[in-house]
């Protein structure tokens, strides 16, 4: 029941989590000042593409080769989406959405694959951490953006439609139907009359109202929300089920965008935006979705705890079977991530991210719990949004606007040796935007650390004479750039590069910065090369990153200047293209351009999520959702009560063990390849 989540000026998509296939119808986010260690990588792993592995070592293997079968194997159930057309206001017409309503001439889907496992059993709770307290509980204004108010987003709170996470098709949500106009500028849902929120009150179109004009009030101080929703016009109500919006400029992310809002209770909201900032600092409104957070579940500061709701109103609709299993998610705040890890070894914690190459290399193996099997330690391969890392090149600024330059600078970085001697061999080498996935353009070819040919590409641009000091010197200068960086952990990898660098003649000058004077540089294109690391979309949006009419200003993602003909063609042509299949061809051909224009040197990414949680909870055969990441992994498991009473009598009893299963899920890779 996931939606749309949206960062600063940018879309950032969550898991969604409804699915489709038997359907009727007729940006990039920085999401911080990240560096590019693989470490910081991961965290920021959330734009430019769907991300599957890429070169998987193991893949010859006869263990993988078993698993590639087992995916071509295994049947993903189909389930139906179930309504009742009987029901509603009766002073509502059938035409109008009410009782009798049948949905001819409208579109949904009623039929597709199952999200979850029928084998899955409700009850239990997961223990999880928070690196921080958020600074609002609010859903919406200022400084909402946390992972916190994310899962929150995503477990309590519903929106007009989902998105599958395998084909990304709208599916039923608060809407059971929806149409688009035949010239895409008009959208119009009808709302099911048995949504209801958590205090038992109906969902009309007042409510979607009410949700749209929150987003649009000024004095909730999010702009970033209001440019969002400022390109539709405001909602009308055709009846208490029905209502359509306009939208100035036909283009596809606006569909997405207003049917994946999130959607309050008007009777709550209609108050002016600083009243509502005040009222819902640290409190929720009433809810639609399978969570609930409930006010003394709060714990200022210190922790906060979701409980799966008894009367979620399409709980029993046979479309989600296997999903929602877990009864409580328990959150702490721990901020040092080194004491969350120890948290999770003594069992504080059920469920951790393996942040740091070294800890999943070595240190986890000499965890008794670990050796036993009582602590699985486990990586999930999926199509999470891979972003891009590496070190961003200012194409503005000569010599890096020649293109045999920018390929000097990749040809000089060693990733191989940095992926093999600094991080354990957990990464794989970046060969694409759009890393992985079914937007990845596989034609690209492999940017392989080659000196040799760096130095013919220097002499071929005139850098043939070299002065004292080792540098190569052209009219006159010395062929040198700043490369600036915002973390420490950063300089085991640069200063190779630095080295690097020096033995073909460029001098590399290091600058350390703050993570924010590093971020305003950027922003503002005051650098020659600078380290970073960028988040992922689950539905990518190229424009902001390469965009021709965003090459000359500042305070855009388009920090590199890049600019393409072709790429700006491809943009509006994807920007109206409502067929999903056809949106992965164009970004394939966009990947194509961009990676032959090389405005990063590209570094590397986490191919899976490094996952050890307590050996209580089963999963189905596909281990998760599509695009699952490790937020969103445990949407699909359960806490297994047979396992988890004999976890409970290991830990009793140290001369037992446990199955922990496999150490890897590559499932939806494996079934990418068979399917």
């Amino acid at each position: 029941m996931a939606r749309p989540r949206f960062l600063p000026s940018l879309l950032l998509l969550s898991l969604p989590l409804l699915g489709v296939t038997g359907c009727s119808s007729g940006d990039d986010v920085e999401v911080a000042p990240a560096e590019v260690t693989p470490e910081a990588g991961d965290v920021a792993n959330q734009e430019m593409s769907l991300g599957t592995e890429l070169a998987d070592p193991s893949s010859e293997t006869p263990e993988r080769a078993e698993s590639m079968t087992a995916a071509a194997e295994v049947l993903i159930p189909m389930v139906t989406y179930t309504w009742d057309n009987t029901i509603g206001d009766p002073a509502v017409p059938a035409e109008m959405g009410g009782p009798g309503f049948t949905g001819e001439g409208w579109t949904t889907c009623m039929e597709f694959q199952a999200i979850g496992s029928a084998d899955a059993i409700k009850g239990g709770s997961m223990k999880r951490y928070l690196p921080d307290w958020p600074a609002t509980l609010r859903q919406h204004g200022k400084d909402w953006n946390s992972s916190l108010n994310y899962l929150v987003a995503d477990l309590c709170y519903q929106s007009l439609l989902g998105f599958h996470p395998t084909t990304q098709e709208p599916t039923p949500g608060i809407a059971s139907h929806w149409k688009i106009s035949e010239d895409k500028s008009v959208y119009t849902y009808r709302i099911n009359p048995a949504a209801r929120w958590s205090d038992g009150t109906e969902i009309t179109s007042q409510d979607i109202i009410a949700s749209y004009d929150l987003r649009m009030d000024p004095e909730t101080l999010d702009p970033s929300s209001a440019a969002t929703y400022d390109k539709l016009a405001r909602p009308v109500a055709l009846s208490k089920y029905i209502l359509e919006v306009k939208c100035d400029t036909p283009n596809w992310r606006n569909f997405l965008y207003f049917s994946g809002m999130g959607i309050f209770p008007a009777s709550q909201i209609t108050i002016p935006g600083g009243e509502y900032l005040d009222t819902f600092q640290n409190a929720y409104t009433a809810n639609s979705g399978p969570y609930i957070v409930n006010p003394e579940d709060i714990k200022m500061g210190t922790g906060i705890t979701l409980t799966r709701r008894d009367d979620w109103w399409d709980k029993d609709n046979p479309a989600w079977v296997g999903m929602y299993n877990i009864d409580k998610y328990e959150y702490e705040v721990v901020m040092d991530d080194s004491l969350a890890f120890e948290k999770v070894k003594k069992g504080e914690i059920d469920y951790y991210r393996v942040g740091r190459a070294q800890w999943w290399a070595e240190d986890l193996n000499e965890v008794e719990a670990v050796k036993r099997g009582l602590l699985v330690k486990c990586k999930f391969y999926t199509d999470a949004p891979i972003g891009t890392s590496g070190i961003a090149i200012n194409t503005q600024r000569p010599p890096l606007d020649d293109l045999r330059m920018r390929k000097a600078l990749q040809y000089l970085y060693n990733r191989e040796l940095f992926i093999d001697k600094l991080y354990f061999n957990e990464y794989s080498p970046l060969q694409s935007y759009w890393q992985g996935g079914s937007f990845m353009n596989r034609k690209n070819e492999e940017l392989i650390y080659d000196p040799f040919e760096a130095v013919l590409l220097l002499e071929d641009m005139g850098y043939t004479e070299i002065n004292g000091e080792g540098y190569r010197v052209k009219d006159g200068q010395v062929l040198e750039f700043t490369l600036t960086y915002a973390s420490k952990f950063s300089e085991s990898s640069l200063t190779i590069y630095q080295e690097d660098a020096k033995s073909a003649g460029i001098r590399l000058d290091l600058l350390l910065q703050t993570p924010a004077s590093r971020w305003k540089s950027m922003r503002e294109k005051q650098f020659d090369l600078t380290s970073t690391a960028w988040g992922a979309l689950v539905h990518p949006n190229p424009e902001t990153s390469f965009g021709g009419h965003l090459a000359d200003l500042i305070d855009n993602n388009n920090v590199t200047s890049f600019s393409n003909a072709r790429v700006d063609e491809l943009c509006k042509e994807y920007d109206n293209e409502y067929d999903v299949q056809r949106r992965r061809e164009i970004i394939r051909e966009i990947d194509g351009i961009i990676y032959k224009q090389q405005p990063y040197v590209l570094a590397w990414y986490g191919p899976a999520q490094r996952m050890v949680f307590w050996n209580k909870f089963s999963m189905p055969a596909w281990g998760s959702t599509k695009t699952a990441d490790y937020d969103t992994l445990h949407y699909t498991w359960w806490v297994d009560p047979v396992k988890e009473a004999a976890l409970k009598e290991a830990l009793a009893d140290p001369s037992l063990t446990m199955d922990p299963g496999p150490n890897e899920n590559h499932f939806w890779p494996d079934w990418n390849k068979t399917h």
